[in-house]
């Protein structure tokens, strides 16, 4: 997984996968198709740790939505912070072979679905409760919520600046999602 998120999927090739992990070629294929059956299974890996931080961030945020949704990119922050800045590594992967058809792309619309579902479920609390806006649907907040996270990472990507990341995100959890935006 540290490969791919350092390199990508095209910078990283299968030999130095093996090497790394110490494994003949010819087990590599008992297990795995092709290098990109073996990159969906991390991206599957990394879609159900995603799943589980967000899990725990609902669970963590009690009966405050608002609070949840910020626990989900906070972590996600601090995790950013603490490897540097290469970003989420399904959007890095969207960006270099999401457009290409088979079992990564796959891996990448099921993970975003789990991501979807849970944070649709905070933000349908957060309507319930009058926190957030519902002239627009909570997937279609949900689908906001997600880029403008993929945007302000490759933002801090450019600028070197994570603390712009939290500020876009607050921006839109305390402005654009509030139900007096115009």
């Amino acid at each position: 997984m540290e490969m791919i998120a350092e390199h990508g999927y095209h910078g990283t090739g299968l030999k130095g996968i093996l090497d790394t992990a110490h494994v003949p070629k010819g087990s590599f294929y008992n297990y795995f198709k092709s290098k990109e059956d073996f990159v969906a299974e991390i991206i599957a890996r990394y879609c159900l740790g995603m799943k589980a931080s967000v899990d725990a961030c609902m669970e963590a945020a009690g009966d405050d939505p608002v609070k949840g949704l910020r626990c989900v990119y906070g972590l996600s922050f601090a995790v950013l912070e603490n490897r540097g800045t290469k970003g989420c590594l399904v959007g890095n992967l969207a960006a270099e072979i999401g457009d290409t058809d088979g079992p990564c792309r796959d891996a990448m619309h099921r993970g975003m679905g789990l991501f979807r579902e849970r944070v649709m479920a905070l933000i349908e609390e957060a309507q319930r409760r009058r926190l957030f806006r519902d002239d627009l649907g909570a997937r279609a907040l949900a689908d906001i919520f997600w880029s403008t996270w993929q945007g302000a990472l490759l933002g801090m990507k450019i600028d070197g600046d994570a603390e712009h990341l939290s500020q876009v995100m607050d921006a839109l959890l305390d402005r654009l999602f509030r139900p007096d935006t115009p």
